[in-house]
């Protein structure tokens, strides 16, 4: 296992339908994910105040979340907080009130999971991917506040400064660099996790799809042709063909 790898997400679940709830958050958990489950908008908001998360997934028509209340209390308690809104209920009002609000994606029951563990991962890199780069601005901010420092050091003592003062101070601007550097390390680790990310067939994106139906026009042609003899040339190659197919 990679050492410098990330601590899993963590996902706060929102949903007064319990049986919807449970499942979909166990699930998420054999996925790798750090899940929490609350049944109403009033026990989520106190999760998301006692916890960081990464993301939040919330049900639309639940207690506690009447014309998207509790989603407004959760982006001032998480300013960065990704929300995903699942309803078995859309409507025109709730999509467009989404649109005002930091919703990652707006989702309707039944969902296809691998379609919304989708959703989800890309959610968690793109909190992580700001939480990493606000670290570095903070970082790069107290870097020059301390170039500053120094530089007044050595103004007000030109001929005596102050060395354990500027020891300290260019120890605080290191430990500031290579926290920078950290970070973006970070970022570049997660980018390579994207790019790397298996592709998946599904029936309107697969990467192999182009090979397969060439395969079967081809199996379709060469049947047709050798239709009166059991054996052919033509059905070796075709077999070989087929054979060679990457496994689904």
């Amino acid at each position: 296992m990679n050492a410098h790898a990330q601590a899993p997400a963590r996902i706060l679940m929102a949903d007064d339908e319990e049986i919807f709830l449970l499942a979909t958050a166990d699930l998420l958990r054999l996925e790798g994910f750090l899940v929490d489950t609350a049944r109403d908008g009033f026990e989520a908001a106190d999760f998301l105040r006692e916890n960081t998360y990464d993301l939040l997934i919330s049900d639309i028509l639940m207690p506690g979340n009447q014309d998207l209340d509790f989603i407004r209390v959760a982006s001032e308690l998480s300013p960065d907080l990704q929300v995903i809104l699942v309803t078995g209920y859309p409507s025109v009002g709730t999509a467009v009130q989404a649109i005002h609000l930091p919703v990652a994606a707006y989702l309707t029951k039944p969902i296809l999971f691998e379609e919304f563990l989708g959703h989800i991962r890309r959610a968690v890199s793109s909190v992580r991917t700001q939480r990493a780069m606000g670290r570095s601005k903070e970082r790069l901010t107290g870097w020059l506040e301390d170039m500053d420092r120094i530089q007044e050091a050595v103004r007000s003592a030109p001929q005596a400064p102050d060395r354990q003062a500027s020891r300290e101070v260019l120890g605080l601007a290191l430990g500031n660099i290579a926290g920078v550097l950290l970070d973006m390390r970070a970022l570049f680790e997660m980018t390579l996790e994207q790019d790397s990310a298996p592709e998946h067939c599904t029936i309107h994106t697969c990467p192999r799809l182009a090979e397969y139906q060439t395969a079967v026009r081809e199996t379709i042609e060469v049947l047709e042709h050798t239709r009166s003899a059991f054996k052919s040339k033509e059905l070796g190659q075709l077999r070989e063909r087929l054979e060679s197919l990457p496994r689904p």
